[in-house]
């Protein structure tokens, strides 16, 4: 079996991480220093173009199955936002206090296959959300007749991170400073075989949605910059 450079890399990471666990050993919830999360309250309802629409969330995939979601995530959110056009962006929101080699955020391109969705492609690409660049991930899915653009991205701490080795160092750097670091995955698809247009609406979404939460816990949302 072919191993791969980046997966050689992850290994030696968490074997040094394992190494310095006794040593670093952080004991501080980074969640526990800040203002709480309340998905409901910061996400709003309405903004921009955009409004919740009700009693349809049973269209969401949800990205685990739920006993699943209480041991791992603290607090998700689902709905489906509807425009003035009738274009439909479902939402999905998991937050996580602790992310530990145990309680790791679960990402859309293994919970989809997981449920009988086809992963038909998968690319990087990037949003600018309130004047900053953050990377993000896009995929295009399919159950039978269903055709789900996806476009998501995951923040560890303030830091959005990319990959499993990205999520690992981030993890480090919080620990050197005795810090546990709480996640966020935010994912956004539409039922849309038009890939240009479902990624170009979702984008503009995500702009208006970030736009809409409060600057004081913006970071939270859409990551920070400015080095650990």
């Amino acid at each position: 079996m072919k191993i791969s450079v980046s997966h050689i890399v992850l290994l030696v990471l968490m074997l040094v991480s394992a190494g310095m666990a006794s040593a670093l050993r952080p004991t501080i919830s980074l969640a526990d220093e800040r203002t709480p999360i309340s998905l409901k309250t910061m996400v709003p309802a309405e903004f921009g173009e955009w409004r919740e629409q009700q009693n349809v969330s049973a269209a969401i995939v949800d990205p685990t199955q739920k006993e699943m979601l209480d041991k791992i995530y603290s607090e998700t959110l689902t709905r489906t936002y509807v425009n003035n056009a009738g274009y439909r962006i479902m939402l999905s929101i998991a937050y996580g206090k602790n992310q530990s080699d145990a309680l790791q955020l679960h990402k859309p391109e293994v919970c989809y296959p997981a449920q009988g969705f086809a992963l038909l492609a998968k690319q990087a690409s990037t949003l600018d959300l309130s004047g900053t660049q953050i990377a993000t991930t896009r995929l295009q899915t399919s159950l039978g007749q269903r055709f789900e653009p996806i476009t998501y991205w995951t923040v560890v701490g303030d830091r959005i991170t990319t990959s499993g080795i990205n999520k690992k160092l981030t993890e480090m750097r919080y620990a050197l400073n005795g810090r546990i670091p709480d996640g966020m995955l935010i994912r956004m698809s539409s039922i849309d075989t038009n890939v240009d247009r479902a990624y170009a609406i979702q984008g503009q979404f995500a702009q208006q949605m970030i736009q809409a939460i409060g600057p004081e816990v913006r970071k939270r949302f859409a990551g920070d910059p400015a080095p650990i």
